[in-house]
């Protein structure tokens, strides 16, 4: 932690449960307050608000992006076991029409088997593959969003969400 005059600047990270309340209001001496829960207020310039105007939009789509995403992962997944499931039922149908002596139908019922068994694995691996690029993907963002910041400041610059400063304060 580093203190200069008024300002104490900091590292911190902190995770926020769903009934935390949250109070962002400017005042009249050109800053605003973010209050979370009742114990941490943190003071911010226009500019910081404007970031964060700025950012929101973007960090929404974020997550609306990372829900669709794995929407999409889940539901190839469970298609991937609804066709498993499918499979082995027709399986157990095949061999109950070859003993029958409805051999066509019994061949019949066993292609769709496979078929399905395959379509199943194929489903299930590209769920896994893609969970797994999600992954790598956020660790990526987080990477290049550090680099940027060393980037930024090896060229003499602040990033944009360091350029007004920090004022922390916990109350």
């Amino acid at each position: 932690m580093n203190e200069t005059g008024r300002q104490i600047v900091t590292s911190m990270g902190m995770t926020l449960d769903e009934g935390v309340p949250i109070d962002l209001r400017g005042s009249l001496d050109t800053q605003a307050f973010l209050a979370i829960g009742d114990s941490v207020e943190i003071i911010l310039s226009g500019s910081h608000v404007r970031t964060l105007r700025d950012q929101a939009a973007a960090a929404l789509g974020d997550m609306a992006h990372v829900d669709a995403a794995e929407q999409v992962v889940g539901d190839a997944y469970h298609a991937g076991a609804q066709a498993l499931t499918a499979a082995a039922l027709a399986r157990k149908m095949a061999q109950a029409a070859s003993a029958a002596g409805a051999g066509e139908q019994a061949s019949t019922a066993e292609q769709a088997a496979t078929r399905a068994a395959g379509a199943a694995e194929r489903a299930q691996t590209a769920a896994r593959t893609a969970a797994e690029a999600m992954g790598l993907a956020d660790e990526a963002a987080e990477e290049a969003r550090a680099a940027a910041i060393l980037a930024a400041q090896a060229a003499g610059q602040e990033p944009l969400d360091k350029q007004a400063g920090s004022n922390l304060h916990l109350v």
